[in-house]
């Protein structure tokens, strides 16, 4: 097979293909401003207020995922989900996800279906963005938040906040199996569970954030093979969005809203605490976004309005003047860029082959986007695709799902 694999590149290599690049954007949501900024990474130069977000004021968008050429924005506060085209940046259509629902986190298992937990409903979700409908829905805890896939099984977020008395009970994990649309099992954690994120290694972990006055940041590692707990730890603090770099350093949001803001960090494979509520990285005051890039640089954002590129140590490296209240960013990609350079060309060819077939390193983050097929797994047929793509005139790389089942 693998001489096979060598002679279609040597044929290829006699061949020319032409693919454009693009330019790196952070696509930005402004909580406050309820407006959308693009952070041009390659050029330096920031748009904002480009559009309004919801359909209407108090919109409070909370999280943006980006899919190719379209942006997919939760609007919690007016219970709905808007696309946005990013090539003309105006608004395709609004998705309603029910009155008073208020939809708080999504995540897609395909280029059809996401998952939305809305935490007023105490559901999550099953989303036809083609369509534009809300397929099904079911029960799944108290006021659930986070949401990420792994292996066909949604892992959902239960901060078991109750609205009435405005206390939490026993945080949980739901796991959710996205074939039968059902839950499986539960599996318990610290209090009040807000955001998910997967490491390197396919291990999730889970961010329970405390009360914000009795008890406070502890992480839960979660093995998806047997859905049992691994490993916790305390990180202290009250830390909020939880991300992992590729290179296997997660980063919290931790809030400070008074002089100064914090970030904490730990070793996602180790769980050894680099900082936590005793030695945080000091901030711009109201830190609440943290999101890795593919470089392994980190995007944090504050309620001064700024968004700072840092590296691992938490050395600001670039300031952006951003929206009123930016909350959560996603970055541009090109589906069937296995190298992370933002063209496809042959050299994503040869780095996909040198991975699978020679040990090659596996430079691709997020690793999903190499998947050019848009199935649930790398394989020849990856190669294939993407070999007729450039030099047969074939169907584009597809967006595929956010995850790749092992």
């Amino acid at each position: 097979m693998f001489r096979v694999i060598l002679k279609v590149l040597l044929l290829v290599l006699l061949n020319t293909a032409v693919v454009s690049a693009v330019d790196e954007i952070a696509y930005v949501i402004n909580t406050v401003g309820e407006t959308l900024s693009k952070i041009n990474l390659t050029t330096g130069v920031v748009t904002n207020d480009i559009l309004p977000l919801g359909s209407d004021v108090l919109s409070y968008p909370n999280q943006i995922v980006v899919r190719d050429t379209l942006a997919y924005i939760i609007a919690s506060g007016t219970d709905e989900i808007q696309i946005i085209n990013l090539n003309t940046e105006t608004t395709v259509d609004f998705i309603n996800t029910g009155a008073d629902s208020n939809p708080f986190w999504m995540t897609f298992l395909n280029d059809r279906y996401c998952y939305v937990t809305n935490m007023m409903n105490n559901s999550v979700a099953k989303v036809d963005v083609i369509n534009r409908t809300v397929v099904s829905e079911d029960s799944v805890g108290l006021s659930p938040e986070g949401i990420i896939i792994a292996d066909f099984k949604a892992y959902i977020a239960i901060t078991a906040f109750d609205f009435n008395d405005y206390t939490y009970g026993q945080g949980k994990v739901v796991v959710y199996d996205t074939q039968g649309d059902t839950v499986l099992s539960e599996v318990n954690v610290g209090k009040n569970p807000q955001y998910l994120a997967r490491d390197m290694s396919g291990r999730i972990h889970v961010i329970c954030t405390g009360d914000y006055w009795s008890s406070f940041g502890m992480i839960y590692i979660i093995d998806p093979g047997s859905d049992t707990v691994l490993d916790s730890f305390s990180i202290g603090g009250s830390p909020g969005q939880l991300t992992v770099a590729p290179d296997d350093i997660a980063y919290l949001a931790a809030g400070g809203w008074v002089t100064d803001g914090y970030i904490y960090s730990y070793n996602a494979a180790t769980v050894e605490v680099y900082h936590g509520a005793s030695n945080p990285i000091l901030v711009d005051s109201g830190c609440a976004m943290v999101v890795a890039y593919q470089d392994s640089t980190i995007y944090e954002g504050n309620f001064k309005d700024y968004v700072v590129q840092m590296d691992s140590a938490g050395f600001p490296l670039t300031s952006y003047v951003a929206g009123d209240g930016p909350t959560h960013l996603d970055f541009n990609y090109q589906p069937g860029d296995f190298d992370g350079d933002f063209s496809v060309n042959i050299a994503d060819i040869t780095a996909l082959v040198d991975w699978m077939f020679r040990g090659g390193p596996f430079p691709l983050y997020p690793f999903w986007r190499g998947n050019m097929d848009g199935n649930y797994q790398y394989n020849i047929a990856d190669v294939t695709y993407l070999v007729v793509y450039l030099f047969q005139d074939g169907p584009a790389p597809q967006v595929g799902p956010t995850w790749i089942r092992p």
